[in-house]
Order: structure tokens, then C-alpha cells, then sequence
């Protein structure tokens, strides 16, 4: 006997109908007797065809129930994709001796029709018989087809309604609230769950013997509860008192529903256990708004999926997030739409498959083309189907990119101004910063371009991508903005041009930006605060960000980051150039210490100079930066602004104590450090008496490096107790010590502040301070720091003693 190719497949999907040995219906019984009128034979059989025999679900002419399937026609239709006519089985080969053709009833005549579901498997047919040779018309034919076509959809529907009820006690049974099925006219319990039967002390084969009102404590109040509920339709939320099957009281919070199952009006009930609560109205008003909540809706996607992957139902929150409903997912290759690549799909599919109770992100496609982030876990039923949850995680996504960006960002101002710190050599932090801007945007181009005093201007750092023309060193001839062209730079103003050919640009810039193949771009001014009684703003030049490739919407925040390196840059040419200054003050000195050597005289009066001027410069220095905080609205820069004019303060104090000093070779350590303590007090508006601030200072031989890298430490330290170790306005006491040890200088700062947060790696943190700190002490000191943080922060110094033969020379020079 010949077998379908899909057999295995074929009897799963015929036994989840659920339709085999079940009673004749009246709908199957009509559409065979008109198959029996229409083609005017006396038998007509719709028979499904299982492993072992062709079962009538409904016949006219006939008797029997079944045939074995090695005898039955319905073996052979359902090996067709069309109607299957056999005119004379005395003249067919294959029938010549079949039992029912050559004894009782002597069939002659044979058609069938096989039953095609939507999924392809053929579950049995539709034919009609009878005992002498015929055919059958074009029109019998294509009417018996159209009756099989009915067939199938009865079936269906059948299918659905086991389906439904199968998914409804599956369901049911994976929700882990006691909750069960009553019928409306008398009041029986029709199912519950196990959740339901532990509650309420039910045995299973008690369970249906068991009304509604025999687990009420007052009838009357049962009574009262269904009038209700007919009026309304559902209850929400009800406190009632119950008892168990020992006789044992329950409270619960109770919802009511109305709902048609089995063609029957029934009331799904939903229990939530309060009595140990009862007494307790806060966690009561919780539980009850999470009932609440739970009944009025799910915010996940679910959706429930057969043993072979086939999508049975979904819930509403599904269809509206995906855009996909429960018939589209049974009729459609959803997954395909939704998981367009099809190795991406298959990884989708295998996550399904292997049920894992865990959290998984996949991205899916919508059907206007755009992506949605979502979240799915997995939860095996005990019948063998999977039931998905899921979320929509896009707006996590979104928080996750932002952070990661935000970091980004925060990773290159630390970079620029790490290497703002590290050199004073204007061209290496140029380069370093249009290389970091070119790598963070993913940008084809990234230049700084400098105006001359006649408005013409050059190229003075780029990173390009390789492929695009490159424009360093190229003699570029932009007279626009000698004309007048870009007045608004000098005004501060920043631009995004998404399309230069939309941007309304004048044609001589078109033509400059065509040269280097531009499509689009970030410009922002770069603005140097000029010195002196009434400062303004110069405009220095421009850092720009170029997309050659394609016109490019740019986001908001890729224009910050621009505006922010600007000031950082602007940092660097103000630093760059009282570095030039520096430059040409120390050759000044020089140039006078050859004097000096011939008139020793002179010396002190000239190193004083010397100092005064650098602690003049370093004001300016401090100035500039107190200027351009005045121009900023971001509190984090102006707060590192500050903090680097604390620093230069820091500096600038020893050298104001050396030319004020009696002796010029010799620095008031105890002095410099109560006047550097005492102005940070004052920089960080510390109210009097909320800080207990204490030192005892030996006095030590520091040479100038030493003094200012103490200094520095000292404030870096000074300046983190003030901020973080002592939050919410509360009193503390800060300690400085300085004292010779053997050959050795000692340090201590310490606070009792709320101490350093755990698992915090000071040598490895973002924080500038720690890491100046660190740095000054290892390489500038070449000392050792470690770090206590018993009640409080303490941190221990120790660096070498300057020698006698370096305190000669430091003299000398």
C-alpha cells in the first residue's frame, strides 16, 4: 500500500482534529447527502483515513463505520491533488478482486475528492459510489469539488474549537493564580486549576460534583455578587469570604467574567489569596493594584506555538506591536517578514525550539521596514507547546546607545585634555583630536581650519578616510569669506548641514566643497577670549566634520561634542600661546642670568622679577579661564574650569611666595601650604566652622618641582574631601602632615569624611584628580602613595629628601 510522502506529518495534524470517532453532525451529514443528490448516486462517504482504516464521518447508503485502510478507495484519493474517478472497477487492474467489488455492496463506480487543508496534508475525502459503471459530468465534478471545499472548512472550524479549548486549558494551566470555570445555569464548577484545587483543598475527582455556592460562606452574598455581575457583565477586585473544602475560612480577591465556552454562558473566576494579609492595608492595596493591573492588561507580547513551531494563537498586545494578527500567522510566513535574513531567522527558530527560560534580544522588521528591538523568553507547557513572551526593548536600546555614546564622547574630552595636559605642542593636539572626532562620528573627514588676519585661511590638522581627496598642505583659494561670507561664525554660531546642495550656500563655497567631494557637514567656530580690560571673542578658526560619501542627517548631540572640543582646542592655543610667551620669557632670562653672573648683586632682584612675571602669567592663565566660564551655561565644564584655575592658583602661589620671600633661595612650606588650603576653602565657599581643617608642617627643603608638585597634590586631595567627603552639609575635619623621615619626605592627607566608594580602583579612574595625583607622585616625585580607608579617607606620601649636592645646584641655578 502506497503511502503519502508527508504520512507522519500528515497523521499529526489528523489527530489534533480531534474529529475521529466522535458523533455525526448534521452540518457533515448534509453536505454528503448533497453530494448523493447532485451526482445521483445512492452512496456518498466523507472518511478521514488515520494509520489503520478509511473512518466515516458521515455516509448515505451505507452502513458500516469503517473500512481497514489496505481495502479502503479513500487510500488511493488521498495520493491525488485532484478528483480521482474510477468509471468500472471490473476494468481497473487494481480493483479487479477487491472485496467490495466482487461481494456486498459491488461497487462499480468510484470518485473522490481529497480534503486539502490550508497546511497541504490531505486528512481524508469526499466521494460518492455507486453499483454500476458511470461517469461524471464537468459540472458534477466541479460541484463535488466545491462541497469538499466546505468539507475542509467545517473541518476547520472544528479544529479551531478544539484548538481554542485545548490553548484555554493550557493557558489556564500555565497562570499560576487559582483560578476556574463555573456554568451560569446551575451554578457547576466545569474546570479549575491546580493552583485552584490546592487553594480551596479540592480533590480532581471531587471537582465537578462541586457548585459555585458551596465554597461561599453567606449564600445571600453570592446571590447578591451574580445579580451584580449580570447587570455589569464582569466584576473586578471583590473581597469576599470563602471556605474550604475542610470547612477552613479564605479571603481572597476575587474577579468575575463572563464567557462562552462549549456554546455554554460560564463565569471564569480569578482567586487571590489575602488572608494572611487581610489585616495588613499597605500590602493589600499593593496586591490588589497588581490584580488589577494583571486583569486589565498584559504589556507583553505572547503567543503560543504548537510542538512543530506553527503559531496558535497570540494575544492582543502582540498583534499591535508586531503589526501582525493571529490569521496572518496562520496563513503566512510571518517569520520571514519579520526575520527577513535567513540565517538571522533560523537563529530565531532554534531559540524558539529549545524552550530556554532565559532572556534573549533579537531584532525584527516591521512591515514599513523599520527595525524593533525585542526581548523573548521561553516557558515549555506540559502538552509539548512553547508559550513566548516578549517586549519591545527599544527604548532600553536607545539608553544603552546613548550611555555607550555618552561614554564615547566623555572618552574623547579626556583624551583631548589628557593630551592638552600632557603637551603644549599645539599641531600634536590638533591631530589627535580630528583623528578621535573621525573615529567617533564614522565621518569621511575631519579638519581644523585656520583664519589669517586677511580672512584667507588654511588647513592646520585633518584626518581623512583613505579614498577622499586630502586637503593638508593643499593651497586653497576661499575668497567667501574675505567677502563677507560667514559673519555668523564670529557670532558663535554653530551649523548642521544635513545637504550642501540645500543649504542655500553661496556658489563660491559649493565650488570649494565640491573640490574635496563634500556632501554634508558639522562646522563650529573656534573662539580665543583676547586678553586684557575688555575681552572679546576672536574668531580663531573652524573644526569641521565632512561626509563625502552621502548626504547625512546629523544628530544634536554630534554637534555638542564639536562645540565642547572647540573650548578644549581653544584651551590648547591660549595654553600653546602663553606657552610661546614662556618660551621667549625664559630667553629673556637667560640672556639675564648672563648678566646676573657678572652682577651678583643683581641676582635676587632679577629672580623675583622672574617670578613675579610667572605668577603673573599664571593669573592670566587663570583669568582666561575665570573669563571663559562666564561665557559657558554647562555646569560639569565650568566646574573643570575651576578646578584647573585651583591648580594653576596652586602654582602660582609658590612662586608669589619666592619672590615675596626674604631669602630667595628659600620656600615657607608651612606659609605656601595654610595659604593654599585656605584659598581652596574659599574657591569652594566652605562655611566657617563646618570644616575643621588642621596642619603640622615641618619645615622641609623643597626645590621649586617639588614644591609645585605638592602643591598640586595637595590641592587635588583638599579639593576631593571638599567635594564628595562630606555630602549633605555635614561637619568633617581635614588633616595635612609634612615631615622629614630619614632620607625621605612624608605626606599625609587625611579626612573622616564618608570615605572612597568600595571596589573603587583610584589608580585606574576617570577622575582627573586621582589620576594627577597618582601621576605626580610616581613620575614628577618619584615617590610611593598608598591609600586607607578606615573611617575616612587617608592618604600616605612618601618621596625622596632633596640631596645636598641638588640643593647646591638648585641654588646655583
Amino acid at each position: 500500500m502506497q503511502l503519502p510522502n508527508n504520512e507522519s506529518e500528515r497523521l499529526k495534524i489528523l489527530y489534533e482534529y480531534q474529529i475521529i470517532d466522535t458523533q455525526s453532525q448534521e452540518n457533515f451529514d448534509d453536505l454528503a447527502q448533497l453530494a448523493a443528490d447532485f451526482c445521483e448516486t445512492p452512496v456518498a462517504l466523507i472518511s478521514l483515513v488515520d494509520a489503520d482504516r478509511e473512518w466515516f464521518k458521515s455516509k448515505v447508503g451505507i452502513t458500516i463505520t469503517e473500512v481497514p485502510r489496505n481495502l479502503a478507495f479513500g487510500s488511493y484519493t488521498i495520493l491525488q491533488n485532484e478528483i480521482f474517478i474510477i468509471p468500472d472497477t471490473l476494468q481497473d487492474q487494481r480493483f479487479i478482486y477487491h472485496p467490495l467489488v466482487i461481494s456486498n455492496p459491488y461497487f462499480r463506480f468510484y470518485a473522490g475528492v481529497p480534503l486539502i487543508n490550508s497546511s497541504g496534508f490531505t486528512l481524508g475525502c469526499l466521494s460518492v459510489m455507486d453499483f454500476v459503471p458511470r461517469d461524471l459530468s464537468v459540472k458534477e465534478q466541479k460541484a463535488l469539488q466545491g462541497l469538499a471545499k466546505q468539507v475542509i472548512n467545517y473541518l476547520d472550524l472544528h479544529w479551531q474549537k478544539v484548538s481554542n479549548h485545548s490553548k484555554i486549558r493550557d493557558i489556564i494551566q500555565a497562570i499560576p493564580i487559582p483560578l476556574m470555570l463555573f456554568r451560569i445555569s446551575d451554578g457547576l464548577i466545569l474546570y479549575a486549576n491546580l493552583e485552584f484545587m490546592q487553594t480551596f483543598q479540592i480533590y480532581s475527582e471531587d471537582l465537578y460534583n462541586t457548585k459555585i455556592s458551596d465554597l461561599y460562606e453567606e449564600i445571600a452574598e453570592f446571590n447578591s455578587l451574580i445579580e451584580t455581575l449580570s447587570n455589569n457583565g464582569y466584576l473586578h477586585n471583590q473581597e469576599i469570604l470563602f471556605k474550604r473544602k475542610d470547612g477552613s475560612s479564605l479571603w481572597a480577591i476575587t474577579s468575575l467574567q463572563y464567557l462562552k465556552y462549549n456554546d455554554e454562558i460560564v463565569v471564569l473566576v480569578v482567586f487571590y489569596d489575602i488572608t494572611k494579609h487581610k489585616n495588613n492595608e499597605t500590602i493589600l492595596q499593593e496586591e490588589n493594584e497588581f490584580l488589577q493591573s494583571l486583569f486589565q492588561s498584559i504589556p507583553l507580547m505572547i503567543a503560543l506555538t504548537d510542538v512543530s513551531g506553527k503559531v496558535q494563537w497570540v494575544n492582543h498586545n502582540l498583534e499591535e506591536t508586531l503589526g501582525w494578527s493571529l490569521q496572518e500567522f496562520q496563513t503566512h510566513n510571518v517569520f520571514a517578514e519579520l526575520y527577513p535574513h535567513p540565517e538571522y531567522r533560523q537563529r530565531v527558530i532554534d531559540f524558539m525550539q529549545s524552550s530556554q527560560p532565559v532572556w534573549h534580544d533579537f531584532k525584527c522588521q516591521l512591515r514599513d521596514g523599520s527595525m524593533l528591538d525585542t526581548s523573548w523568553t521561553n516557558v515549555r507547557l506540559p502538552n509539548g507547546q512553547t508559550l513566548g513572551i516578549g517586549q519591545d526593548i527599544t527604548a532600553r536600546k536607545q539608553s544603552e546607545q546613548a550611555f555607550q555614546m555618552q561614554a564615547e564622547r566623555e572618552q574623547l574630552m579626556r583624551t583631548v585634555s589628557q593630551r592638552i595636559r600632557q603637551s603644549l605642542n599645539l599641531q600634536d593636539i590638533l591631530n589627535a583630536t580630528v583623528k578621535e572626532v573621525q573615529y567617533l562620528l564614522q565621518v569621511d573627514r575631519v579638519v581644523v581650519y585656520q583664519f589669517a588676519p586677511d580672512m584667507s585661511g588654511k588647513i592646520m590638522a585633518e584626518s581623512v578616510t583613505p579614498g577622499w581627496t586630502v586637503s593638508l598642505g593643499v593651497e586653497i583659494e576661499d575668497n567667501c569669506f574675505q567677502l563677507g561670507a560667514g559673519l555668523e561664525y564670529h557670532q558663535g554660531r554653530k551649523r548642521a548641514i544635513s545637504n550642501i546642495y540645500t543649504a542655500g550656500l553661496t556658489d563660491c563655497h559649493l565650488n570649494l566643497l565640491a573640490q574635496f567631494e563634500v556632501k554634508a557637514n558639522l562646522i563650529v567656530p573656534i573662539l580665543i577670549e583676547t586678553s586684557g580690560e575688555n575681552s572679546v571673542s576672536c574668531l580663531w578658526g573652524l573644526l569641521i566634520a565632512h561626509q563625502c560619501s552621502a548626504p547625512r542627517e546629523w544628530e544634536e548631540n554630534q554637534l555638542d561634542l564639536l562645540d565642547h572640543l572647540t573650548v578644549q582646542i581653544a584651551i590648547a592655543i591660549q595654553q600653546s600661546s602663553i606657552f610661546e610667551q614662556a618660551q621667549i620669557e625664559i630667553a629673556h632670562r637667560q640672556k639675564a642670568e648672563i648678566k646676573l653672573r657678572s652682577a651678583l648683586a643683581e641676582k635676587e632682584v632679577l629672580l623675583k622679577e622672574v617670578h613675579h612675571r610667572v605668577k603673573n602669567n599664571l593669573q592670566i592663565v587663570s583669568s582666561l579661564l575665570q573669563l571663559q566660564a562666564q561665557t559657558l551655561q554647562d555646569a560639569e565644564i565650568i566646574k573643570a574650569i575651576r578646578e584647573s584655575q585651583n591648580r594653576i592658583e596652586s602654582i602660582s602661589l609658590i612662586h608669589k611666595n619666592l619672590y615675596t620671600s626674604p631669602n630667595i633661595g628659600k620656600l615657607d612650606i608651612a606659609d605656601y601650604i595654610n595659604n593654599l588650603v585656605a584659598g581652596l576653602l574659599i574657591s569652594y565657599q566652605i562655611v566657617p566652622g563646618k570644616i575643621n581643617l588642621q596642619t603640622n608642617i615641618d619645615s622641609v627643603s623643597l626645590n621649586v618641582d617639588e614644591a609645585i608638585a605638592c602643591g598640586l597634590v595637595i590641592n587635588e586631595l583638599i579639593s576631593n574631601a571638599l567635594k564628595h567627603a562630606f555630602p549633605n552639609n555635614q561637619k568633617g575635619e581635614i588633616s595635612i602632615s609634612l615631615h622629614n623621615s630619614s632620607n625621605n619626605i612624608e605626606l599625609t592627607v587625611q579626612d573622616n569624611g564618608i570615605g572612597l566608594p568600595d571596589g573603587l580602583d583610584w589608580r585606574n579612574t576617570n577622575s582627573l584628580g586621582l589620576s594627577l595625583v597618582y601621576d605626580l607622585v610616581t613620575e614628577q616625585l618619584e615617590g610611593n602613595i598608598t591609600v586607607e580607608r578606615n573611617q575616612g579617607t587617608l592618604f600616605h606620601i612618601e618621596f625622596p629628601q632633596l640631596t645636598l649636592h641638588n640643593s647646591i645646584a638648585n641654588g646655583a641655578s
